[in-house]
């Protein structure tokens, strides 16, 4: 029975060493396979960069490229980046990120806070895109998950397949706001929920509002400015909130 404890124990310590965060140290770049990876504040690095874990960027830190395959990637206030990727994981972001590419995941969702800049893309696959006072400037999309744009401005495209998509508070869309065509069946039991979509008061779309999947609600206050409106019929509404 001890020698079993003592088995245990050695394991137990031996897998906390290797998941362990590590620190990336300032002008380095941090590489790793199974650790994930921390940026201190106020700190300067090149690219961080790992396969099967999180990683880190504290406040007012900065690094080049920040890349993880298995993991979330968590950024604290006035970050600078060139470009935030994972695949399996969601990307948090605090206030005033300066972003000089893009901001991708496959399987996760994307929060990003007030005062950032983005001068690429904000994508995911499986997650909903959440963007409040950023600046983006080229496309905003998701497939599985929708989007939520509050007093935002995007430079290209608005573009979903499944979900809500919401263009509030005085939100810009520069591009077009694009509702795709399902590939297949996406939902359970070969249904999934029509998609709906809001243009909020104040909010302008310059492009137009495409809209291939005719079972989209789509809603338009009337105080917004859209072009455009192709594929389904728009309903007007007044007020504050959309009626669904």
């Amino acid at each position: 029975m001890r020698k079993q404890i003592l088995v245990v124990a050695l394991l137990t310590a031996v897998a906390g060493s290797v998941w362990a965060a590590t620190v990336v140290e300032p002008g380095t770049s941090g590489d790793s396979v199974n650790k994930s990876l921390t940026v201190r504040a106020g700190t300067a690095v090149k690219d961080v960069e790992t396969v099967n874990g999180s990683i880190g960027l504290e406040s007012k830190s900065s690094a080049d490229g920040v890349e993880t395959v298995n993991g979330s990637i968590d950024v604290a206030d006035d970050v600078s980046v060139s470009k935030l990727e994972t695949v399996n994981g969601s990307i948090r972001v605090g206030a005033g990120l300066t972003a000089s590419g893009d901001v991708e995941t496959v399987n996760g969702r994307i929060e990003i806070g007030a005062g950032s800049t983005v001068q690429g893309s904000v994508s995911t696959v499986n997650g909903r895109v959440q963007l409040d006072q950023v600046s983006v400037a080229r496309n905003a999309e998701t497939v599985n998950g929708g989007l939520l744009l509050r007093a935002s401005r995007i430079g290209g495209n608005v573009e979903m397949v499944n979900g809500r998509a919401e263009v509030l508070d005085g939100s810009i869309v520069g591009g077009d706001v694009i509702v795709r065509k399902p590939k297949g069946n996406w939902g359970w039991g070969g249904k999934s929920k029509p998609p709906v979509v809001v243009i909020g008061p104040g909010s302008e779309v310059r492009g137009q509002i495409r809209i291939e999947n005719d079972a989209t609600k789509l809603y338009i206050s009337d105080s917004a400015r859209v072009g455009s409106v192709e594929g389904v019929k728009a309903i007007s509404y007044s007020g504050a909130e959309a009626p669904e």
